[in-house]
């Protein structure tokens, strides 16, 4: 879904602001959205200038994800934090009657606050759930990819998105759940790894895996599908007892219409029918509303723990899966026997087995001929490797494209000159070390201040929204606006002037 959003500084102030067009702002969300105080959405205000409707987002202090990780991947941590956030403000959001599908989840719009490292979302009233699948591919292009676990689970979070459609705060919780155990599977699979490795030094064999592992697994399961048939039962039975408790609680009403129209009665008797009759009505009523609402609520909760339930039996699943194949590995993967006996003399050669023989006799051969069949294989392997070098002369290229020489950026009236290379492109500048490419440490320079980019084969200077200001030959950018830079070039950092040359 296309945004109409851009950025704007008001005196000291960073705003993302968004046009409505032709939403209605008179629903009740946008003033719900103007009152929320929760942490996780930013704060908003909505403005009317010229006959249009704007909503001005509060972003002082922070940046979008698409600039947070552009250079630096998110790593594991970083990844269960936001994953942590995500859920905790679907849940707050509820307070304020706001749907978590009003979340307008982009690269540009999910923003990480420089200060506390928590992540900020932006919601927009309205149905915004076509967004989470390409931010959930996207996600995976921002992790880090030498961290093996942000990468697992950035795919893991896109798999699920595709497959349970878009409830969000049940998909990060588990998501957060499962990383939060990550560190203690870890440890168990460590020490499965030394069991496994000293009844391999000790046999030689690999065990099976016994049956009554999986028996477990399916007694576990079966005892839960059974604490859950009787919480069910439990809850069936609150519901039929208040919709009869609503029926009775009507007919008493209508009951007592009817004695009031057949009968004659005195003042008195008037006033105890007719509060007989609105106090059974009214309670006859409510009963029949509450069992509606608990009976969807029960619907609701069923479909969220029918989803983690099937979450919990498939990772189990993969666990016995694993443990299975590493079990078979002792097996198969260290005893490869070379399969073409022609080529090269070796234990499949029967030759090699009668002077095998004849060294040691006929009972060694059953004892050696693992390890001599593994050493010939690997003799045919490095033999087959070494002719393929002799046989391929490589491929000459033609025309290869020569790297495009850059220039550096060069303080101006600073007492020691502040060199920045642009060979390696993109490059973040700010003063926040650990979120930036290369570190100015002055006091006017924001945590992330702007970048350089190559596109096309060009380099452009965008502004990161910083406080005071990027500017390109005197003149001064607007957040997230890009120009083309050359040689001879004046850029300015605040009040660091620098040339590129």
């Amino acid at each position: 879904m296309n945004y109409n959003i851009r950025y704007e500084r008001d005196l000291s102030h960073n705003y993302i602001v968004m046009e409505l067009g032709d939403k209605d702002t008179a629903d009740y969300r946008y003033r719900m959205l103007e009152a929320q105080k929760t942490k996780g959405l930013m704060a908003c205000s909505l403005r009317r200038i010229n006959s249009d409707s704007f909503l001005y987002y509060e972003a002082d202090g922070l940046r979008s994800m698409a600039d947070r990780f552009a250079s630096r991947g998110m790593n594991a941590a970083q990844l269960m934090d936001f994953f942590a956030d995500l859920e905790k403000t679907c849940t707050d959001m509820a307070e304020y009657l706001l749907e978590e599908d009003s979340l307008v989840m982009t690269m540009d719009t999910v923003m990480f606050n420089l200060v506390d490292g928590h992540f900020r979302f932006l919601c927009l009233p309205g149905d915004n759930r076509e967004d989470i699948e390409t931010f959930a591919i996207e996600l995976t292009d921002k992790v880090d990819h030498n961290d093996e676990r942000a990468v697992n689970a950035a795919y893991e979070f896109c798999s699920l998105v595709e497959e349970n459609g878009y409830n969000l705060s049940v998909i990060a919780g588990m998501m957060r759940d499962k990383m939060s155990e990550t560190d203690t599977s870890k440890n168990a699979v460590v020490s499965d790894n030394k069991e496994y490795s000293q009844v391999f030094d000790n046999s030689m064999v690999s065990a099976p895996v016994h049956p009554d592992f999986y028996e477990d697994f399916e007694d576990d399961e079966e005892e839960k599908s059974k604490s859950k048939k009787s919480r069910k039962k439990d809850n069936d039975f609150d519901i039929k007892s208040y919709y009869i408790f609503s029926i009775l609680s009507i007919i008493i009403g209508i009951l007592g219409i009817a004695i009031r129209y057949c009968y004659h009665l005195t003042q008195r008797q008037n006033i105890i029918s007719l509060s007989v009759i609105a106090v059974t009505l009214i309670m006859g009523l409510a009963s029949l509303i509450y069992a509606n609402h608990k009976q969807k609520t029960l619907e609701m909760k069923e479909i969220d723990d029918n989803i983690k339930t099937e979450m919990s039996h498939v990772k189990k699943k993969k666990e016995i899966e694993k443990k299975r194949k590493k079990a078979k590995a002792f097996d198969d993967d260290d005893f490869d026997i070379d399969d073409d006996p022609g080529k090269t003399f070796g234990p499949s050669d029967p030759s090699f087995a009668r002077s095998d023989e004849k060294a040691f006799g006929s009972v060694a051969s059953p004892v050696l001929m693992p390890n001599l069949q593994m050493f010939a294989s690997r003799q045919s392997d490095t033999i087959k490797r070494s002719t393929m070098k002799q046989s391929d002369p490589g491929t000459t290229v033609l025309n290869r494209p020569r790297s495009k020489a850059r220039g550096r950026l060069y303080s101006r009236g600073l007492d020691s000159c502040i060199q920045i290379s642009t060979d390696k492109l993109p490059l973040t500048l700010g003063k926040m070390e650990g979120c930036v490419d290369f570190v100015i440490p002055e006091k006017t320079i924001s945590r992330m201040h702007a970048r350089l980019f190559e596109e096309n084969g060009d380099m452009y200077l965008v502004d990161l929204g910083s406080t005071n200001g990027t500017f390109h030959n005197g003149g001064r950018l607007q957040a997230k606006q890009a120009v083309k830079i050359v040689p001879g070039d004046e850029i300015r950092l605040s009040d660091i002037v620098f040339d590129y040359r």
